[in-house]
């Protein structure tokens, strides 16, 4: 093979060090292909032109990278990426440190190479890993669990041995069982609603800022720390928020017909709220804006930001507005609008990765993510005492689409998100009572319940048809006995996260793939 072993070498080091899957059938068919004696000639030249296609195209098979389908269906967005992003992530991805010392290590292995005979050894090293997983496999068994979370007038899930696949299909078969039904009997709502949708905001995102006990959390009535938002992205987690009425659907199905009462807003609308919808963006990258009115109940519904202070560029390039000055001027016209309840729909990438502000010396969103943090809290803490202040009743939600994925792993470099796991679905939600006296303790309420969209939901549902106003109306502490959980499933189109009742995290990429235990 001559130097070729050399590739198998530094493939089985990146593979043992957790840095890289190693399928060892197709790496001993690509080694046996080197091997293969051919006379001098023709055949030769062929193989030596056909062998660098195969040796990359099989180095990225074996990378925890995204698939080729998923890389070419998003050629399009990569394009407006600015220059100076693109080299950032590809500074994440290639280590130069670790480029130069691949680099010593070959050229030691060139002088070796004159007195060793590396062939054996490469294919030993390919053989060492079918020995090695059949020594150490600890397989995905099917266990015994209560499948999905029970469902209001029935009895909860029986336990029963299930293959993961099998406990799958059983959450989505609870999950379309679940249905809100937005009634109030003619009443008027009794308050506002607010909801902000953050993009890039984790639990594992504050605690690697050092934000996660930040002062805005303490002034919340009720945070809730399990909420898993299902999704990795900001498409699919807007339309999950949307359409929380109903239970947690498949990737797929949120692309497909929906029942219209599922949708959040026109049920509140239904209510005789008026329903708005407000970006801190243009909303055209991935046709955010234009997948919010055709596929989120949005339409006619959605206002673009408009002459507002520019806070920042997006990493198209785009302009991203000042969150307070949206919020502050949204509140403004509200008190305007007479008696009639308001429901808002607040979307911000502030912290979305990629973004540039001007004046900050660093132009890696790595590094600037910590001050746009601290940016955006203070600013919803400034929103918050400012309707505060006018003494209307708000029930204020905070709800991020996903994290940032700053920590990154051994799958997926810093900021990918193509596997949708606990670090990057687990965000931080704020249920916040405003001019509501008596609705709460006093004190936050941390509530650990592993909740989604449904519960949280089935809670202001709770709250509307009870108003925390009326004398006698259940405490925050009794209506939380009554929250509807929802085991753990996040996904995206590729992938699938789940988490059993009991049991660890599992991982399927690929509907015909095997089921992997995630330990990142």
């Amino acid at each position: 093979m001559r130097h070729w072993s050399f590739y198998f070498f530094a493939k089985l080091a990146l593979f043992y060090s957790d840095r890289l899957n190693f399928h060892w059938r197709e790496n001993l068919l690509l080694a046996l292909f080197l091997l293969w004696p051919l006379a001098p000639g023709r055949l030769q030249t062929v193989r030596a032109w056909l062998a660098w296609p195969l040796a990359l195209g099989l180095l990225y098979y074996d990378s925890f990278l995204p698939s080729l389908e998923r890389v070419l269906s998003q050629v399009s967005s990569l394009a407006n990426f600015r220059l100076d992003y693109l080299m950032e992530l590809l500074g994440r991805v290639v280590d130069g440190r670790a480029l130069l010392g691949g680099l010593a290590v070959f050229v030691l292995y060139l002088l070796l190479a004159r007195r060793i005979r590396f062939t054996p050894l490469a294919f030993a090293g390919i053989f060492s890993v079918p020995i090695s997983a059949a020594l150490l496999a600890s397989p995905v068994e099917s266990v015994p669990v209560s499948v999905g979370a029970p469902v209001p007038g029935q009895e909860g899930g029986a336990a029963t041995a299930q293959t993961p696949d099998a406990q799958l299909q059983a959450f989505y078969a609870n999950e379309a069982q679940r249905k809100l039904s937005f009634s109030l009997g003619g009443a008027t709502p009794p308050f506002d609603i607010v909801v902000l949708q953050v993009c890039s905001l984790s639990w594992d995102d504050l605690e690697f800022v050092g934000l996660r006990d930040h002062p805005l959390f303490r002034r919340f009535d009720v945070v809730f720390t399990q909420f898993n938002s299902a999704a990795s992205y900001s498409g699919p987690a807007a339309l999950r928020l949307t359409r929380g009425s109903c239970g947690q659907t498949s990737h797929q199905d949120l692309y497909e017909g929906v029942d219209p009462a599922c949708y959040l807003f026109p049920s509140l609308e239904q209510l005789g709220y008026k329903v708005q919808g407000l970006l801190n963006h243009d909303g055209k990258f991935d046709e955010f804006a234009r997948m919010l009115e055709a596929r989120a109940g949005m339409a006619g519904r959605l206002e673009l930001p408009s002459n507002a202070p520019i806070a920042m560029r997006n990493f198209d390039g785009s302009p991203i507005f000042s969150d307070i000055a949206l919020l502050r001027r949204w509140w403004q016209q509200r008190q305007s609008q007479g008696s009639q309840p308001a429901a808002l729909y607040y979307n911000t990438v502030s912290l979305h990765d990629g973004n540039h502000v001007e004046g900050i010396a660093s132009r890696s969103s790595l590094d600037t993510y910590k001050p746009r943090l601290s940016k955006l809290l203070a600013d919803f803490d400034q929103f918050i005492s400012e309707l505060e202040s006018t003494g209307r009743p708000v029930l204020l939600l905070l709800i991020p689409e996903h994290g940032a994925a700053l920590r990154g792993d051994r799958f997926q470099i810093s900021g990918m998100r193509e596997i949708p796991n606990p670090r990057i679905t687990l965000v931080p939600v704020g249920m916040k009572l405003i001019g509501m006296p008596g609705a709460g303790t006093g004190s936050t309420i941390v509530n650990n319940t592993p909740v989604s969209y449904y519960g949280v939901n089935a809670l202001v549902l709770d709250l509307l048809r009870d108003s925390p106003l009326n004398a006698g109306s259940p405490s925050l502490e009794q209506r939380l006995q009554q929250l509807q959980a929802t085991d753990f499933v996040s996904e995206n189109a590729d992938v699938v996260m789940m988490r059993p009742p009991q049991g660890n995290y599992l991982m399927r990429s690929g509907k015909n793939s095997s089921w992997v235990n995630y330990v990142p």
